[in-house]
């Protein structure tokens, strides 16, 4: 006899591979590697030389990496957990990309000609400014809401059938 179980994990990640969130999650895991990379170049050239060539704002730039990368792990969290709403993840994907060119502006604006530490990050920044462009145009033409009701425990036990249904019928 068998008994139904709750949703596994491996279940619930098969949700990033279909049709519409698949090039986003591609995107954005891609777009995940590249801040790392960046961050891990960063601290291994501050601990090469003691001190950098740049002015105070482009030391932010791998603080602005990391704010990046919390936008990228939540919109990749809202996406597994089947809570895909379009205006929320264009509103973060603009985010993520106005932080992106801001940290790349900075980083053109004060790049010195012998260091190449600013040459590996401004490449990278640069195809992540790609990626985050291609997610806010993908997130707008090719989504839409989508709100599951599998991984919310307890969904719906404390309200009435008319807010259900209302609920239900809006997603």
């Amino acid at each position: 006899m068998a008994t139904s179980s709750p949703l596994i994990a491996e279940d619930a990640c098969k949700y990033l591979i279909v049709y519409p969130f698949l090039p986003l999650t591609i995107s954005k895991s891609c777009s995940l590697l590249l801040y790392v990379i960046s961050i891990v170049i960063w601290i291994t050239q501050q601990w090469k030389y003691i001190t950098i060539p740049s002015s105070s704002l482009v030391t932010y730039s791998p603080i602005f990496d990391l704010i990046s990368i919390a936008i990228l792990l939540v919109t990749l969290w809202f996406t597994l957990q089947k809570f895909f709403w379009r205006k929320l993840e264009m509103g973060l994907n603009m985010f993520g990309l106005l932080l992106c060119v801001f940290t790349t502006f900075l980083l053109l604006i004060n790049h010195p000609s012998s260091f190449s530490m600013y040459d590996n990050v401004l490449y990278n920044h640069l195809l992540i400014s790609i990626s985050w462009t291609f997610n806010v145009i993908w997130s707008t033409f090719h989504t839409e809401d989508t709100v599951s009701k599998l991984l919310i425990p307890g969904w719906g036990e404390a309200t009435e059938e008319h807010e259900i249904e209302a609920l239900e019928m809006h997603f």
